[in-house]
């Protein structure tokens, strides 16, 4: 809970301007995220790619036996329906992540867009003072 107040102050501080130190460095700090989660999304990727040509070589090598061995042989089917059904659900588990993680990574960027966006037009209104009520 704490966490979270600390957070909504935070937040509020920085709406109101009055963390002008903070938000250079937040800057910096968020290019470095988004270059972590690009990687992160770069990796996934690969082990997506990975994950899908290893279950077509499955299915091909499982091909082949058939073909070579003249029919099905007894243990092939129970054990490659297994191996199969894992594959698969590492392959799909690896594009929903991936999938997901892309997906972030598209929100931090429009994210960060926005931030500096905000920050060109705080810099570029003239300092508004509350009109004096008097």
């Amino acid at each position: 809970m704490a966490k979270e107040n600390n957070l909504k102050e935070a937040l509020l501080r920085q709406m109101n301007g009055n963390s002008n130190m903070a938000s250079g460095l937040d800057a910096g700090s968020a290019q470095q995220v988004l270059a972590k989660e690009a990687a992160a999304v770069k990796r996934g990727k690969r082990v997506t790619t990975f994950a899908w040509a290893v279950l077509l070589i499955f299915l091909f090598v499982v091909a082949v036996i058939e073909l070579v061995s003249g029919g099905r042989p007894d243990w092939l089917m129970p054990a490659a329906i297994v191996v199969f059904q894992a594959l698969l659900m590492i392959a799909v588990i690896c594009s929903v992540s991936l999938y997901v993680r892309s997906r972030t990574l598209s929100i931090h960027k429009i994210q960060a867009s926005l931030a500096s966006i905000e920050e060109l037009l705080k810099k570029m209104s003239p300092d508004k003072q509350p009109p004096d009520k008097t």
